[in-house]
């Protein structure tokens, strides 16, 4: 996903394009071009919003949850993509899908520094911590 990313990144924007609010939009208009997945953007979830928040039509289908950091210097990308991760835990952000019925969901931070882009992401594990009728 890094290089994907990356390489929009470097066709498209301008190293002056460097907002939260623009990697927002950027990322939204990019997700929601798929006719397959359902895109919300800033959604309240858990104790906040999520960024980005991506699901499927179907439970069985795949859900995702994007947290966007915007660095402050190259060296600081994995960083803030790890805080972004965190922050998708700590906040709860998954907490929407799971009462949904969502079983597949994976958590991506991602952050950015002008035209790069450092992508992490963890499985939810938390899904399986829920009681099961």
């Amino acid at each position: 996903m890094r290089d994907i990313l990356n390489g929009q990144l470097f066709d498209t924007i301008s190293f002056f394009d460097s907002a939260e609010n623009f990697y927002h939009g950027f990322l939204t208009g990019i997700l929601s071009q798929s006719e397959n997945y359902l895109v919300k953007s800033n959604r309240e979830t858990g104790n906040g919003r999520s960024d980005i928040m991506v699901k499927s039509p179907s439970l069985r289908g795949r859900s995702f949850i994007l947290e966007i950091k915007i660095s402050d210097c190259i060296d600081d990308l994995e960083e803030d993509a790890k805080k972004a991760l965190k922050q998708i835990d700590e906040k709860r952000y998954a907490e929407e899908l799971r009462t949904e019925g969502y079983r597949n969901i994976d958590c991506y931070g991602i952050s950015f520094y002008r035209k790069d882009c450092e992508v992490c992401s963890l499985r939810d594990l938390s899904i399986d911590k829920a009681p099961h009728n």
